[in-house]
């Protein structure tokens, strides 16, 4: 990605423009903040990450907080997940290709957000959520002509990492308010982009 710092600035205008509006939009009982912070520390120390901490993952990244019936396929991810942690837990700091390709190896293409969460967990501070959503989100305000609906390659998950870092860093130099936290920003790209789908 190559942007002017006068392109990186029009960019966060642009996101600026309507950011408070869609982070106020965000699911809290469908994605409980508190939740992703116990993950986080959970998966921070994978040798302790139980069968439970793995299925709680999945209810909190597809929305199903609070559901007694979520999809039973997910129920078995989550069960061929925790058979095969203990031999190839992902540990922080492990090069993002490596244990991707690992773990997409060990669960199928089909598998391919949940493996990048299962990598956002272990690496919160370096890999961002990925889902179709705030990748819609991200392919939007760069204006990608003709961008894929869904991502499924690593590229794509380093697509939205760099976006959300470029945001970051550069908000102030952009004069346009308070910088937000990362969980706001995520907040943002999720909300902009389930509502620009529609």
């Amino acid at each position: 990605m190559h942007l002017t710092e006068s392109d990186i600035h029009a960019l966060i205008r642009d996101v600026a423009s309507d950011f408070g509006h869609y982070v106020d939009q965000y699911e809290e009982k469908k994605y409980p903040p508190d939740e992703l912070i116990r993950l986080r520390a959970a998966f921070a120390a994978p040798v302790r990450v139980t069968h439970s901490d793995i299925e709680a993952a999945l209810v909190w990244k597809y929305g199903h907080t609070g559901k007694a019936n979520y999809p039973d396929h997910q129920r078995q991810l989550a069960r061929r997940i925790a058979a095969a942690w203990p031999a190839h837990a992902i540990q922080p700091g492990t090069p993002i290709g490596e244990a991707f390709h690992e773990w997409q190896a060990l669960l199928g293409k089909t598998t391919f957000i949940t493996v990048c969460f299962l990598l956002h967990l272990a690496n919160p501070d370096t890999i961002p959520i990925l889902d179709q959503h705030n990748f819609r989100s991200v392919n939007h305000h760069l204006k990608t002509p003709r961008p894929k609906a869904k991502p499924s390659r690593l590229e794509d998950l380093a697509l939205v990492g760099t976006f959300n870092e470029l945001i970051l860093q550069h908000w102030a130099g952009a004069d346009v308010g308070a910088s937000p936290t990362a969980s706001e920003l995520d907040r943002y790209l999720m909300m902009h982009g389930k509502a620009i789908k529609r």
